[in-house]
Protein backbone atom coordinates (compact mmCIF):
# COMPACT_ATOMS: atom_id res chain seq x y z
CA UNK A 1 0.00 0.00 0.00
CA UNK A 2 3.03 2.40 -0.08
CA UNK A 3 1.42 3.66 -3.31
CA UNK A 4 -1.45 4.76 -1.53
CA UNK A 5 -1.43 8.25 -0.19
CA UNK A 6 -4.20 6.74 3.11
CA UNK A 7 -5.64 8.17 6.17
CA UNK A 8 -6.53 6.34 9.16
CA UNK A 9 -9.08 9.39 11.33
CA UNK A 10 -9.69 8.25 14.78
CA UNK A 11 -12.35 11.13 16.57
CA UNK A 12 -11.38 10.63 20.74
CA UNK A 13 -13.34 11.80 23.95
CA UNK A 14 -11.61 10.13 27.21
CA UNK A 15 -9.74 7.64 25.32
CA UNK A 16 -6.58 8.61 27.30
CA UNK A 17 -6.01 4.39 28.34
CA UNK A 18 -6.19 3.31 24.84
CA UNK A 19 -4.47 5.72 22.30
CA UNK A 20 -1.23 4.84 23.00
CA UNK A 21 -1.72 1.43 22.40
CA UNK A 22 -3.88 1.46 19.17
CA UNK A 23 -1.06 3.35 17.25
CA UNK A 24 1.22 1.11 18.43
CA UNK A 25 -1.08 -1.76 16.94
CA UNK A 26 -1.63 0.78 13.46
CA UNK A 27 1.84 1.41 12.80
CA UNK A 28 2.73 -2.49 13.42
CA UNK A 29 0.74 -2.82 10.31
CA UNK A 30 3.45 -1.01 8.19
CA UNK A 31 0.58 0.26 5.77
CA UNK A 32 2.51 3.75 5.39
CA UNK A 33 -0.64 5.99 6.02
CA UNK A 34 -0.82 8.99 8.13
CA UNK A 35 -2.84 9.24 11.22
CA UNK A 36 -5.68 12.15 12.00
CA UNK A 37 -7.01 12.43 15.27
CA UNK A 38 -9.64 14.94 16.52
CA UNK A 39 -10.54 15.11 20.46
CA UNK A 40 -13.03 17.22 21.93
CA UNK A 41 -11.08 18.52 24.47
CA UNK A 42 -11.72 15.58 26.43
CA UNK A 43 -11.50 15.93 30.62
CA UNK A 44 -9.22 13.27 30.54
CA UNK A 45 -6.16 15.19 28.98
CA UNK A 46 -6.25 12.47 25.44
CA UNK A 47 -5.77 15.44 23.70
CA UNK A 48 -2.55 16.50 25.66
CA UNK A 49 -1.34 12.81 24.96
CA UNK A 50 -1.97 12.36 21.43
CA UNK A 51 -0.08 16.22 21.12
CA UNK A 52 2.83 14.66 23.03
CA UNK A 53 3.09 11.03 20.63
CA UNK A 54 2.62 13.60 17.48
CA UNK A 55 6.10 15.21 18.16
CA UNK A 56 7.72 12.07 17.45
CA UNK A 57 5.85 10.96 14.79
CA UNK A 58 5.48 12.58 11.04
CA UNK A 59 2.77 10.84 9.93
CA UNK A 60 0.33 11.51 12.96
CA UNK A 61 -1.75 14.60 13.37
CA UNK A 62 -3.87 15.90 16.16
CA UNK A 63 -6.91 18.50 15.68
CA UNK A 64 -9.03 20.08 18.89
CA UNK A 65 -12.15 21.52 18.79
CA UNK A 66 -13.20 23.38 22.08
CA UNK A 67 -16.11 20.81 23.22
CA UNK A 68 -17.84 17.71 22.91
CA UNK A 69 -19.68 18.45 19.34
CA UNK A 70 -20.95 15.36 18.42
CA UNK A 71 -19.36 12.07 16.67
CA UNK A 72 -20.89 12.65 13.51
CA UNK A 73 -19.35 16.19 13.14
CA UNK A 74 -15.99 15.32 14.05
CA UNK A 75 -16.20 12.74 10.72
CA UNK A 76 -17.39 15.34 8.85
CA UNK A 77 -14.50 17.50 9.51
CA UNK A 78 -12.31 14.53 9.49
CA UNK A 79 -13.77 13.47 5.94
CA UNK A 80 -13.21 17.35 4.89
CA UNK A 81 -9.45 17.68 6.36
CA UNK A 82 -8.84 14.04 4.16
CA UNK A 83 -9.96 15.60 1.33
CA UNK A 84 -8.47 19.25 1.83
CA UNK A 85 -5.14 17.10 1.78
CA UNK A 86 -5.17 14.85 -0.61
CA UNK A 87 -5.64 11.87 0.58
CA UNK A 88 -6.96 8.82 -1.99
CA UNK A 89 -8.31 6.75 0.55
CA UNK A 90 -9.79 7.08 4.21
CA UNK A 91 -10.32 4.57 6.80
CA UNK A 92 -12.50 5.86 9.41
CA UNK A 93 -12.67 3.69 12.93
CA UNK A 94 -13.11 4.19 17.22
CA UNK A 95 -10.50 4.26 19.67
CA UNK A 96 -11.59 2.15 21.77
CA UNK A 97 -10.49 -1.25 20.05
CA UNK A 98 -14.16 -2.15 18.53
CA UNK A 99 -12.37 -1.77 15.35
CA UNK A 100 -9.14 -3.94 15.48
CA UNK A 101 -6.51 -2.81 13.55
CA UNK A 102 -6.09 -6.48 11.78
CA UNK A 103 -9.26 -5.50 9.59
CA UNK A 104 -7.50 -3.35 8.02
CA UNK A 105 -6.15 -5.58 5.88
CA UNK A 106 -8.78 -6.77 4.51
CA UNK A 107 -10.92 -3.46 4.02
CA UNK A 108 -7.47 -2.60 1.66
CA UNK A 109 -7.75 -6.23 -0.14
CA UNK A 110 -11.32 -4.98 -1.50
CA UNK A 111 -11.24 -1.51 -1.50
CA UNK A 112 -10.45 -2.03 -5.88
CA UNK A 113 -13.90 -1.17 -8.05
CA UNK A 114 -15.64 0.15 -4.62
CA UNK A 115 -16.57 3.41 -3.66
CA UNK A 116 -17.40 2.37 0.45
CA UNK A 117 -16.18 -0.83 2.21
CA UNK A 118 -18.24 -0.93 5.37
CA UNK A 119 -16.86 -3.30 8.41
CA UNK A 120 -20.53 -5.24 9.14
CA UNK A 121 -21.11 -6.56 12.34
CA UNK A 122 -24.11 -8.58 10.75
CA UNK A 123 -22.40 -11.00 8.57
CA UNK A 124 -21.01 -13.28 11.33
CA UNK A 125 -23.66 -14.13 13.85
CA UNK A 126 -21.16 -14.32 16.71
CA UNK A 127 -19.70 -10.96 15.90
CA UNK A 128 -21.77 -9.44 18.69
CA UNK A 129 -21.42 -12.15 21.42
CA UNK A 130 -19.52 -10.27 23.68
CA UNK A 131 -22.27 -7.33 23.81
CA UNK A 132 -24.33 -6.63 26.36
CA UNK A 133 -28.67 -6.39 25.79
CA UNK A 134 -28.89 -3.36 25.55
CA UNK A 135 -25.96 -2.09 22.87
CA UNK A 136 -27.26 -5.53 20.93
CA UNK A 137 -31.03 -4.20 21.19
CA UNK A 138 -29.81 -0.88 19.91
CA UNK A 139 -27.39 -1.60 17.55
CA UNK A 140 -29.99 -4.43 15.92
CA UNK A 141 -32.98 -2.22 15.87
CA UNK A 142 -31.07 0.42 14.40
CA UNK A 143 -29.94 -2.12 11.52
CA UNK A 144 -33.30 -3.57 11.36
CA UNK A 145 -34.71 0.26 10.47
CA UNK A 146 -32.28 1.02 8.48
CA UNK A 147 -33.27 -1.92 5.78
CA UNK A 148 -36.91 -1.43 6.75
CA UNK A 149 -37.01 2.04 5.55
CA UNK A 150 -34.05 2.81 3.01
CA UNK A 151 -34.01 -1.12 2.16
CA UNK A 152 -30.17 -0.65 2.63
CA UNK A 153 -28.99 -4.39 3.27
CA UNK A 154 -25.43 -2.87 4.80
CA UNK A 155 -24.51 -2.12 8.12
CA UNK A 156 -25.15 1.50 8.22
CA UNK A 157 -24.53 2.46 11.73
CA UNK A 158 -21.00 1.18 12.30
CA UNK A 159 -17.80 3.52 12.32
CA UNK A 160 -15.59 1.57 10.64
CA UNK A 161 -15.28 2.23 6.91
CA UNK A 162 -13.28 2.82 3.88
CA UNK A 163 -14.19 5.44 1.44
CA UNK A 164 -12.18 5.79 -2.11
CA UNK A 165 -11.87 9.24 -1.92
CA UNK A 166 -11.01 9.00 -5.56
CA UNK A 167 -14.55 8.43 -6.58
CA UNK A 168 -16.33 9.82 -3.99
CA UNK A 169 -16.81 13.88 -4.52
CA UNK A 170 -16.91 15.76 -1.43
CA UNK A 171 -20.34 17.06 -2.28
CA UNK A 172 -21.62 13.50 -0.62
CA UNK A 173 -20.64 14.82 2.57
CA UNK A 174 -22.37 18.04 2.61
CA UNK A 175 -26.02 17.21 3.11
CA UNK A 176 -26.21 15.43 6.63
CA UNK A 177 -27.52 17.34 9.24
CA UNK A 178 -26.68 15.05 12.23
CA UNK A 179 -24.19 15.67 14.73
CA UNK A 180 -24.63 12.80 16.17
CA UNK A 181 -24.23 8.79 16.06
CA UNK A 182 -27.27 9.12 13.27
CA UNK A 183 -24.61 10.02 10.77
CA UNK A 184 -23.21 7.07 10.02
CA UNK A 185 -27.12 5.91 8.14
CA UNK A 186 -27.78 9.33 6.92
CA UNK A 187 -24.23 9.44 5.33
CA UNK A 188 -23.73 5.46 4.00
CA UNK A 189 -27.64 6.28 2.97
CA UNK A 190 -26.62 9.48 0.40
CA UNK A 191 -23.87 7.35 -0.42
CA UNK A 192 -26.47 4.42 -1.45
CA UNK A 193 -28.87 6.77 -3.15
CA UNK A 194 -26.35 8.17 -5.31
CA UNK A 195 -25.33 4.38 -6.80
CA UNK A 196 -21.83 4.20 -5.25
CA UNK A 197 -20.47 1.12 -5.29
CA UNK A 198 -20.42 -0.21 -1.44
CA UNK A 199 -18.82 -3.50 -0.04
CA UNK A 200 -18.79 -5.23 3.31
CA UNK A 201 -16.52 -7.53 5.13
CA UNK A 202 -17.10 -9.32 8.42
CA UNK A 203 -15.93 -8.24 11.35
CA UNK A 204 -16.12 -9.24 14.95
CA UNK A 205 -16.95 -6.87 17.87
CA UNK A 206 -15.89 -7.09 21.34
CA UNK A 207 -16.60 -5.31 24.48
CA UNK A 208 -15.02 -2.42 24.86
CA UNK A 209 -11.53 -2.29 26.31
CA UNK A 210 -11.96 0.61 28.53
CA UNK A 211 -15.09 2.72 29.44
CA UNK A 212 -18.52 2.77 28.55
CA UNK A 213 -20.08 3.20 25.64
CA UNK A 214 -20.49 6.76 25.13
CA UNK A 215 -24.03 6.48 23.04
CA UNK A 216 -26.76 7.68 25.94
CA UNK A 217 -31.02 6.66 25.24
CA UNK A 218 -31.03 10.45 24.07
CA UNK A 219 -28.70 9.38 21.19
CA UNK A 220 -30.91 6.40 20.63
CA UNK A 221 -33.98 8.43 20.10
CA UNK A 222 -32.44 11.53 18.10
CA UNK A 223 -31.56 9.08 15.87
CA UNK A 224 -35.22 7.47 15.27
CA UNK A 225 -36.28 10.72 14.69
CA UNK A 226 -33.97 11.61 12.03
CA UNK A 227 -34.80 7.89 10.67
CA UNK A 228 -38.34 8.56 10.02
CA UNK A 229 -37.90 11.77 8.63
CA UNK A 230 -35.44 10.96 6.10
CA UNK A 231 -38.40 7.59 4.91
CA UNK A 232 -40.45 10.85 4.55
CA UNK A 233 -38.39 12.90 3.13
CA UNK A 234 -37.34 10.17 0.50
CA UNK A 235 -40.85 9.28 -0.49
CA UNK A 236 -42.01 12.47 -0.76
CA UNK A 237 -39.44 14.53 -2.39
CA UNK A 238 -36.00 12.25 -3.13
CA UNK A 239 -34.17 14.82 -5.48
CA UNK A 240 -32.80 16.27 -1.41
CA UNK A 241 -30.51 13.63 -1.57
CA UNK A 242 -29.02 13.48 -5.01
CA UNK A 243 -25.66 14.98 -5.79
CA UNK A 244 -24.69 16.38 -8.61
CA UNK A 245 -22.00 14.46 -10.29
CA UNK A 246 -19.19 15.56 -12.60
CA UNK A 247 -18.95 13.51 -15.83
CA UNK A 248 -17.19 10.15 -15.49
CA UNK A 249 -13.70 10.66 -17.15
CA UNK A 250 -13.34 8.36 -20.21
CA UNK A 251 -10.61 5.35 -19.07
CA UNK A 252 -9.14 4.85 -22.60
CA UNK A 253 -7.87 1.99 -24.48
CA UNK A 254 -4.40 2.71 -26.98
CA UNK A 255 -4.38 -0.64 -27.50
CA UNK A 256 -8.02 -1.41 -28.93
CA UNK A 257 -8.31 -2.11 -32.82
CA UNK A 258 -11.65 -0.18 -33.99
CA UNK A 259 -12.36 -3.20 -37.36
CA UNK A 260 -15.61 -2.23 -37.52
CA UNK A 261 -15.38 1.86 -37.77
CA UNK A 262 -17.53 2.56 -34.61
CA UNK A 263 -15.07 5.70 -34.60
CA UNK A 264 -16.26 6.86 -37.85
CA UNK A 265 -19.51 6.15 -37.23
CA UNK A 266 -19.99 8.15 -33.86
CA UNK A 267 -18.39 11.19 -35.48
CA UNK A 268 -21.92 11.80 -36.93
CA UNK A 269 -21.10 14.24 -40.09
CA UNK A 270 -24.06 16.30 -40.74
CA UNK A 271 -26.34 16.24 -43.74
CA UNK A 272 -29.84 15.67 -44.58
CA UNK A 273 -30.08 11.82 -44.83
CA UNK A 274 -27.99 11.54 -41.55
CA UNK A 275 -30.28 13.90 -39.60
CA UNK A 276 -33.43 12.31 -40.66
CA UNK A 277 -32.40 8.84 -39.68
CA UNK A 278 -30.54 9.93 -36.38
CA UNK A 279 -34.00 11.79 -35.39
CA UNK A 280 -36.27 8.89 -36.85
CA UNK A 281 -34.31 6.56 -34.97
CA UNK A 282 -34.16 8.03 -31.95
CA UNK A 283 -37.94 8.72 -31.50
CA UNK A 284 -38.12 4.76 -32.03
CA UNK A 285 -35.74 4.08 -29.30
CA UNK A 286 -37.51 6.72 -26.73
CA UNK A 287 -41.06 5.39 -27.32
CA UNK A 288 -40.50 1.66 -27.57
CA UNK A 289 -37.09 0.28 -26.57
CA UNK A 290 -36.37 2.54 -23.57
CA UNK A 291 -39.07 1.41 -21.83
CA UNK A 292 -39.19 -2.31 -22.63
CA UNK A 293 -35.26 -2.34 -21.58
CA UNK A 294 -36.06 -0.21 -18.33
CA UNK A 295 -38.92 -3.15 -17.38
CA UNK A 296 -36.41 -5.88 -17.97
CA UNK A 297 -33.79 -4.24 -16.12
CA UNK A 298 -35.92 -3.85 -12.72
CA UNK A 299 -37.39 -6.94 -13.06
CA UNK A 300 -33.44 -8.66 -13.50
CA UNK A 301 -31.29 -6.78 -10.96
CA UNK A 302 -31.63 -5.26 -7.46
CA UNK A 303 -31.28 -1.57 -7.12
CA UNK A 304 -27.87 -0.25 -7.12
CA UNK A 305 -26.63 -3.32 -8.83
CA UNK A 306 -23.23 -2.55 -10.19
CA UNK A 307 -24.21 -2.96 -14.10
CA UNK A 308 -22.42 -2.94 -17.58
CA UNK A 309 -23.46 -1.56 -20.48
CA UNK A 310 -21.73 -3.03 -23.40
CA UNK A 311 -21.95 -1.56 -27.07
CA UNK A 312 -23.48 1.87 -24.99
CA UNK A 313 -23.33 4.22 -28.09
CA UNK A 314 -24.65 7.36 -26.93
CA UNK A 315 -26.97 6.16 -24.48
CA UNK A 316 -30.12 6.83 -25.23
CA UNK A 317 -32.11 4.11 -24.68
CA UNK A 318 -30.91 3.35 -21.11
CA UNK A 319 -31.27 7.08 -20.18
CA UNK A 320 -32.02 7.39 -16.19
CA UNK A 321 -30.70 3.85 -15.19
CA UNK A 322 -27.29 5.45 -14.05
CA UNK A 323 -29.57 7.13 -11.54
CA UNK A 324 -30.85 4.04 -9.72
CA UNK A 325 -27.76 1.34 -10.70
CA UNK A 326 -23.71 1.97 -10.75
CA UNK A 327 -23.39 1.32 -14.68
CA UNK A 328 -20.37 0.78 -16.22
CA UNK A 329 -20.62 1.83 -20.12
CA UNK A 330 -18.10 0.24 -22.36
CA UNK A 331 -17.85 1.00 -26.17
CA UNK A 332 -14.88 0.77 -28.54
CA UNK A 333 -15.48 4.39 -29.76
CA UNK A 334 -14.47 7.50 -27.81
CA UNK A 335 -16.64 9.57 -29.27
CA UNK A 336 -19.51 7.36 -27.99
CA UNK A 337 -18.09 7.50 -24.59
CA UNK A 338 -18.34 10.83 -24.76
CA UNK A 339 -21.66 11.67 -25.61
CA UNK A 340 -23.01 9.00 -23.06
CA UNK A 341 -20.94 10.66 -20.40
CA UNK A 342 -23.05 13.84 -21.78
CA UNK A 343 -26.62 11.65 -21.66
CA UNK A 344 -25.35 10.22 -18.21
CA UNK A 345 -24.09 12.65 -15.38
CA UNK A 346 -24.44 9.98 -13.00
CA UNK A 347 -22.66 7.11 -14.98
CA UNK A 348 -20.38 5.08 -12.94
CA UNK A 349 -17.34 4.79 -15.25
CA UNK A 350 -16.84 5.21 -19.11
CA UNK A 351 -14.69 2.47 -20.43
CA UNK A 352 -13.12 2.19 -24.23
CA UNK A 353 -12.88 -1.64 -24.45
CA UNK A 354 -13.24 -3.80 -27.48
CA UNK A 355 -16.37 -6.29 -25.80
CA UNK A 356 -14.38 -9.22 -27.25
CA UNK A 357 -11.67 -8.69 -24.19
CA UNK A 358 -12.79 -6.90 -21.66
CA UNK A 359 -10.72 -5.20 -18.79
CA UNK A 360 -12.65 -6.22 -16.25
CA UNK A 361 -11.78 -8.46 -13.12
CA UNK A 362 -13.68 -12.07 -13.22
CA UNK A 363 -17.18 -12.19 -11.63
CA UNK A 364 -17.29 -8.47 -10.82
CA UNK A 365 -20.31 -7.35 -12.61
CA UNK A 366 -23.60 -8.03 -11.42
CA UNK A 367 -25.58 -8.32 -14.89
CA UNK A 368 -24.72 -7.10 -17.93
CA UNK A 369 -27.23 -5.07 -20.76
CA UNK A 370 -26.53 -4.63 -24.79
CA UNK A 371 -28.68 -3.88 -27.39
CA UNK A 372 -27.99 -3.56 -31.25
CA UNK A 373 -24.38 -4.83 -30.28
CA UNK A 374 -24.69 -8.92 -31.56
CA UNK A 375 -25.69 -8.76 -34.91
CA UNK A 376 -22.85 -6.54 -36.03
CA UNK A 377 -20.02 -9.52 -34.81
CA UNK A 378 -19.50 -13.34 -37.15
CA UNK A 379 -20.42 -16.19 -34.93
CA UNK A 380 -17.01 -17.13 -34.10
CA UNK A 381 -16.48 -13.50 -32.45
CA UNK A 382 -20.16 -13.42 -30.83
CA UNK A 383 -18.80 -17.09 -28.83
CA UNK A 384 -15.94 -14.75 -27.40
CA UNK A 385 -18.35 -11.87 -26.24
CA UNK A 386 -20.48 -14.61 -24.58
CA UNK A 387 -17.57 -15.90 -22.74
CA UNK A 388 -16.34 -12.74 -21.86
CA UNK A 389 -19.52 -12.09 -20.39
CA UNK A 390 -19.84 -15.01 -18.63
CA UNK A 391 -16.07 -14.45 -16.77
CA UNK A 392 -17.11 -10.61 -15.79
CA UNK A 393 -20.58 -11.94 -14.41
CA UNK A 394 -20.86 -13.08 -10.63
CA UNK A 395 -22.47 -16.59 -10.55
CA UNK A 396 -26.08 -16.55 -11.23
CA UNK A 397 -25.26 -12.80 -13.30
CA UNK A 398 -28.12 -12.47 -16.05
CA UNK A 399 -27.56 -10.79 -19.48
CA UNK A 400 -30.24 -8.73 -21.32
CA UNK A 401 -29.62 -8.81 -24.97
CA UNK A 402 -31.99 -7.06 -27.73
CA UNK A 403 -31.03 -8.42 -30.86
CA UNK A 404 -32.67 -7.63 -34.66
CA UNK A 405 -33.93 -10.74 -35.70
CA UNK A 406 -33.51 -11.57 -39.92
CA UNK A 407 -37.19 -11.04 -40.14
CA UNK A 408 -37.47 -8.09 -38.19
CA UNK A 409 -39.59 -4.78 -39.09
CA UNK A 410 -36.48 -2.31 -38.71
CA UNK A 411 -34.02 -4.53 -40.70
CA UNK A 412 -36.69 -4.79 -43.66
CA UNK A 413 -37.16 -1.01 -43.39
CA UNK A 414 -33.61 -0.42 -43.35
CA UNK A 415 -32.96 -2.63 -46.65
CA UNK A 416 -35.32 -0.37 -48.06
CA UNK A 417 -33.80 2.62 -46.74
CA UNK A 418 -30.73 1.78 -48.33
CA UNK A 419 -31.31 0.07 -51.64
CA UNK A 420 -33.65 4.24 -52.04
CA UNK A 421 -30.37 6.05 -51.46
CA UNK A 422 -27.92 4.04 -52.84
CA UNK A 423 -29.36 2.10 -56.01
CA UNK A 424 -31.59 4.74 -56.97
CA UNK A 425 -30.21 7.79 -56.21
CA UNK A 426 -26.91 6.29 -56.16
CA UNK A 427 -25.91 8.42 -52.68
CA UNK A 428 -23.17 5.76 -51.47
CA UNK A 429 -24.24 5.86 -48.11
CA UNK A 430 -23.97 3.43 -45.27
CA UNK A 431 -26.33 4.87 -41.74
CA UNK A 432 -24.62 2.02 -39.40
CA UNK A 433 -21.70 -1.38 -39.86
CA UNK A 434 -23.19 -4.41 -41.27
CA UNK A 435 -25.24 -6.48 -39.59
CA UNK A 436 -23.42 -9.44 -40.23
CA UNK A 437 -25.56 -12.11 -37.69
CA UNK A 438 -29.07 -10.92 -37.22
CA UNK A 439 -30.60 -13.64 -35.18
CA UNK A 440 -32.17 -16.85 -36.66
CA UNK A 441 -34.00 -18.99 -34.60
CA UNK A 442 -34.85 -19.35 -30.57
CA UNK A 443 -32.39 -23.20 -31.07
CA UNK A 444 -29.69 -20.85 -31.73
CA UNK A 445 -29.49 -18.59 -29.14
CA UNK A 446 -29.96 -21.76 -27.03
CA UNK A 447 -26.65 -23.52 -28.98
CA UNK A 448 -24.86 -20.36 -28.07
CA UNK A 449 -25.72 -20.50 -24.48
CA UNK A 450 -24.63 -24.34 -24.39
CA UNK A 451 -21.67 -23.40 -26.15
CA UNK A 452 -20.47 -20.03 -23.41
CA UNK A 453 -21.91 -21.72 -20.09
CA UNK A 454 -25.61 -20.13 -19.71
CA UNK A 455 -29.18 -20.72 -19.56
CA UNK A 456 -31.82 -19.38 -21.92
CA UNK A 457 -34.59 -17.50 -19.05
CA UNK A 458 -36.53 -15.69 -21.25
CA UNK A 459 -37.02 -15.04 -25.21
CA UNK A 460 -39.29 -12.51 -26.18
CA UNK A 461 -40.68 -10.84 -29.74
CA UNK A 462 -44.12 -8.92 -30.10
CA UNK A 463 -45.79 -5.97 -30.83
CA UNK A 464 -44.52 -3.84 -27.86
CA UNK A 465 -41.55 -2.65 -29.58
CA UNK A 466 -43.26 -3.02 -33.04
CA UNK A 467 -40.92 -6.86 -33.69
CA UNK A 468 -37.70 -5.08 -34.25
CA UNK A 469 -36.05 -6.59 -31.56
CA UNK A 470 -35.88 -10.22 -29.63
CA UNK A 471 -35.41 -9.45 -26.47
CA UNK A 472 -33.15 -12.39 -24.84
CA UNK A 473 -32.64 -13.36 -21.11
CA UNK A 474 -29.42 -15.32 -20.44
CA UNK A 475 -28.40 -16.70 -16.88
CA UNK A 476 -24.85 -17.63 -15.85
CA UNK A 477 -24.75 -21.34 -15.05
CA UNK A 478 -23.75 -22.18 -11.25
Amino acid sequence: MKNIKGLIFIPTYNEYENVENLIIQLENLNLGFDFLFIDDNSPDKTGALLDNLAKSKKNMYVLHRPRKMGIGSAHVDGIHWAYDNKYQVLITMDSDFSHSPVYIHELLKNYHNVDVIVGSRYLNKSSLSEWNFKRKFLTNSGHFLTKLIFKMPFDATGAFRLYNLETIPIECFSKERSTGYSFFFESIFILFKNNFKIKEIAINLPARTYGQSKMKFGDAVNSLILLVKMGFLNVLSPSVYLIKRKSANIISNSEVIDDQGWEEYWKKQLNVINWLYDRIAETYRKLFIKPNLKNQVKKNFKSNALLLHAGCGSGLVDKGLSDEYSVIALDISLNALSIYGKNHPNVYKLIQNDIRNIDLENQSIDGIYSLGVMEHFEKKDIIRILNEFNRILKPSGRLILFWPPKFGLSVFVLKVWHIVLNKIYKKDIKLHPDEVSLLESKDQIIKFADLTGFSLINYCFGVKDLFTQVIIILEKKK
